[in-house]
């Protein structure tokens, strides 16, 4: 019979350090926390941590720098596919700096607010929190203790930084276009909560609508999803009469508004025309051709990852709230 044997593996710590290398353990904190110390005793703790394969803990040194060169990344619970490129680029960003993004996904357990309070555990550098909306008590907490705070796409009014699409100009974007086309029954494809980006796409529509005399022609929601914009679509097309085009609040639901059309027998977009918001990389996929919005992202992650540089190496310098510029892309779901 043979044993097996169960091995322990221990994690080295600064006294296992200290110990090898016959120092005090306030000297190898000093040695990795940028405090003074003799080069020989400097020479000794990093000969030692070397040959136990020892890397200092970032929060254990930001007790003695006041730094951990952690950014936090708050996400909210079922974003969207072009906020989650956006996450990917920025944590690339932050890297690049020299820093690490800590990501901290919202639930439904965990609210925005409470993921915010959790970054403080980790005594985060900045926060930055993407498709989410913190609450004014938790801003002004933040705001105290003088933690840079970011909001990406909402706007508090409340002198804390933010960067946004413009999302009014984008829905009148969408809205000229297709009046430009012909279009008359124009309706609008949302999800159900009321968010920042979805009031003011549907400011923008509406806006557009009225000053040319026109309605909005109906309006039906969904889950923020394929799913749900197919869903969706389903309810506004069968609708009598149903509208000849459809603006939706973004890229996922206006797919699954294309998908409804197809199996309804519709031609897009002879029959209806749709108009999607991001431009995501699916929608210039040659078998859907989705005319959309366009909401950059390269030029947001450079703000906010220059902002945070900005903001890091000067507290008091001055908050500011950025607008991204959006754009029309024309496929073939619209004439």
């Amino acid at each position: 019979m043979r044993w097996g044997l169960r091995m322990v593996q221990h994690r080295v710590s600064a006294k296992d350090v200290a110990n090898l290398a016959g120092v005090s353990r306030s000297a190898v904190s000093r040695t990795f926390g940028g405090g003074q110390v003799s080069e020989t005793i400097r020479a000794r703790v990093i000969a030692a941590a070397d040959q136990l394969g020892y890397r200092p803990n970032a929060i254990a040194r930001s007790l003695i720098g006041g730094k951990t060169d952690l950014i936090a990344v708050i996400i909210a619970e079922n974003d969207s596919i072009h906020n989650r490129l956006l996450i990917e680029k920025l944590i690339a960003a932050i890297t690049h700096l020299g820093k690490r993004a800590l990501v901290i996904p919202a639930t439904a357990d965990s609210d925005i607010d409470e993921s915010a309070l959790y970054a403080f555990d980790y005594q985060v550098d900045a926060i930055v929190v993407v498709g989410g909306t913190v609450s004014p008590r938790i801003i002004d907490q933040i705001r105290r203790v003088g933690v840079p705070l970011f909001l990406y796409e909402r706007a508090t009014g409340g002198g804390t930084e933010c960067i946004t699409c413009d999302n009014v100009q984008g829905g009148r974007l969408a809205a000229r276009f297709l009046i430009r086309c012909g279009r008359k029954r124009i309706a609008y494809l949302t999800k159900p909560r009321k968010t920042f980006s979805n009031i003011q796409r549907r400011e923008g529509l509406l806006a557009e609508l009225d000053d040319v005399g026109m309605t909005l022609h109906a309006e039906a929601h969904g889950v923020q999803s394929f799913t749900g914009g197919y869903q969706a679509a389903i309810e506004l097309m069968s609708g009598a009469p149903p509208p000849d085009a459809i603006f939706c609040f973004n890229d996922e639901m206006a797919l699954g508004a294309l998908q409804a059309a197809t199996e309804m027998k519709l031609a897009v977009p002879d029959d209806v025309a749709l108009i999607g918001f991001d431009d995501i990389p699916m929608a210039g996929w040659p078998m859907f051709g989705l005319t959309t919005i366009s909401n950059p992202i390269d030029p947001a992650v450079d703000i906010l990852v220059g902002r945070i540089t900005a903001r890091l190496a000067d507290p008091a310098a001055t908050v500011e709230a950025h607008l991204i510029t959006p754009s029309l892309v024309v496929r073939r779901t619209t004439p």
